[in-house]
């Protein structure tokens, strides 16, 4: 059976510079009912065409991602996880990689 993702609104979902070189921490406020959240990523390839890709899937409601390229944009969206397999998918936050 296909589940359609649903979209959901991340309260105060943000991404932002981290303590080292080519870090970002990610950020939200725990949704009810998420037993975990997958945090995704996509960039830009040389042909100007992006793809999501799973970075992890944890319980918590922050993320730290390191060894990204320093000057680079990247987007990011987090995708709540219910008890029965639903996943809800938020809408993308871009940030350049210090």
């Amino acid at each position: 059976m296909y589940v359609k993702n649903l979209k959901v609104k991340l309260v105060n979902f943000s991404v932002a510079r981290g303590n080292s070189r080519g870090e970002l921490n990610l950020h939200w406020d725990a949704i009810e009912n998420t037993v975990s959240y997958m945090i995704e990523i996509s960039m830009l390839n040389s042909a100007g065409n992006s793809k999501w890709q799973i970075l992890d899937i944890i319980s918590d409601s922050f993320y730290t991602v390191r060894n990204l390229k320093s000057n680079k944009s990247y987007t990011f969206r987090i995708a709540s996880i219910d008890e029965k397999g639903r996943k809800r998918v938020s809408d993308g936050k871009t940030k350049t990689a210090p």
